[in-house]
């Protein structure tokens, strides 16, 4: 029988802009001792995939700093899955707490939006 849920795409919310921002992360969860500088590897208007040398627990909390204006907000761990490329390394997906252009792109899609609250 035919599933009807939709997959990868055409379940996204937003769509994905491959593009490599750093970041500052901090851990604001206080059983998950993490600070560090991460790098982007995909950004939409809800979140982005950052590569790391670790998972994260569904769920923790992280403060993303973006390193060219302090500007930040807090994000929430969707799912870390382990890269087919590198041995040890993780694609980590984070949902931004508020969606928007967090990232600051010139001429987003029409899709990214603007971000209207910074934090």
């Amino acid at each position: 029988m035919a599933s009807n849920d939709p997959k990868g795409d055409e379940r996204r919310r937003s769509q994905r802009i491959a593009l490599a921002v750093d970041l500052y992360v901090v851990s604001l969860d206080p059983s998950v001792s993490f600070r560090g500088r991460l790098n982007t590897i995909q950004v939409s208007r809800h979140g982005c995939l950052v590569g790391t040398r670790r998972p994260f627990r569904r769920g923790t909390v992280l403060r993303l700093q973006l390193f060219d204006t302090n500007r930040s907000i807090t994000a929430q761990v969707v799912h870390s899955d382990p890269t087919r490329t590198y041995t040890r390394m993780w694609n980590v997906a984070l949902e931004l707490a508020e969606p928007g252009n967090f990232w600051g792109i010139d001429s987003p899609p029409q899709n990214l939006g603007s971000h209207a609250g910074e934090v």
